[in-house]
């Protein structure tokens, strides 16, 4: 059988023939039972599955200071606890003196390591992008391809072919699929000139297109590549967009 000794301690207990109890040694040696203490009304240490091998040696010098193994336990049982309470990681520090009868314990949070923060401002940045994206494309100008199949007089196989060939601008988005804006047709039908152009000047991303047609630039006057595009200055909006390509962000 298997008895629980201050704190965590076990050893298996056998009978000889003579009858008297022996401390029966394994070949791998003793093992140390982590207990954790539970969170409620009335706190208490259980034992876990986990077990840790002891060389005999040191077994020897455990069993001898009883009150030094339940003091690491119950250091260990608290630092458990309060990381779970808290969610952030914690350090335990436990200092051996050689004369000490019990260790002295500390239990401290740690701050999080720099790659976690980064990992985690990326991601918020990423859910306020995907949130961002659908409140433009849940817009009243964004139209469904058969809706802008329609404003062009054109089918919906031809209007992704045309997105295909970057003759059309259509966005993306996590749910909603792909929008493309009204703005894009003129009053007369047509659609904006030099979008192909455009696209290959910025690295053919639709969304970074949208963006820079609807950026106010100064190289342009201070109004936007939209605007410029509608009045026939494809060359000059090309060359800001070949800037923008090159590094030059405006």
């Amino acid at each position: 059988m298997t008895i629980l000794l201050a704190g965590g301690l076990s050893m298996t207990v056998t009978k000889s023939k003579s009858g008297r109890s022996t401390k029966q040694g394994s070949k791998r040696g003793a093992s140390l039972t982590i207990g954790l203490a539970t969170s409620g009304p009335a706190p208490r240490f259980t034992p876990t599955s986990g077990k840790i091998s002891l060389a005999p040696d040191l077994m020897k010098g455990i069993v001898a200071r009883k009150g030094a193994a339940k003091g690491v336990l119950s250091g260990f049982g608290r630092a458990v606890l309060q990381a779970e309470r808290s969610g952030k990681p914690v350090r335990m520090t436990v200092v051996v003196e050689p004369e000490a009868i019990s260790p002295r314990i500390a239990v401290e949070e740690m701050s999080a390591p720099a790659g976690n923060a980064l990992d985690t401002a990326l991601a918020a940045a990423r859910t306020r992008g995907a949130a961002r994206a659908a409140d433009i494309l849940n817009g009243e100008d964004m139209l469904t391809a058969d809706a802008f199949a329609e404003e062009i007089g054109a089918t919906r196989e031809t209007v992704h072919k045309k997105r295909r060939r970057h003759e059309v601008l259509g966005l993306e988005g996590p749910k909603r699929g792909i929008r493309f804006p009204k703005w894009q047709v003129s009053r007369s039908g047509e659609l904006l000139p030099g979008l192909p152009l455009l696209f290959r000047s910025l690295g053919d991303h639709p969304w970074a297109v949208y963006r820079f047609l609807l950026q106010e630039h100064a190289e342009l006057g201070g109004g936007t590549a939209l605007e410029a595009l509608r009045r026939g200055r494809v060359e000059d909006v090309i060359a800001v967009a070949g800037s923008i390509g090159a590094g030059a962000f405006a």
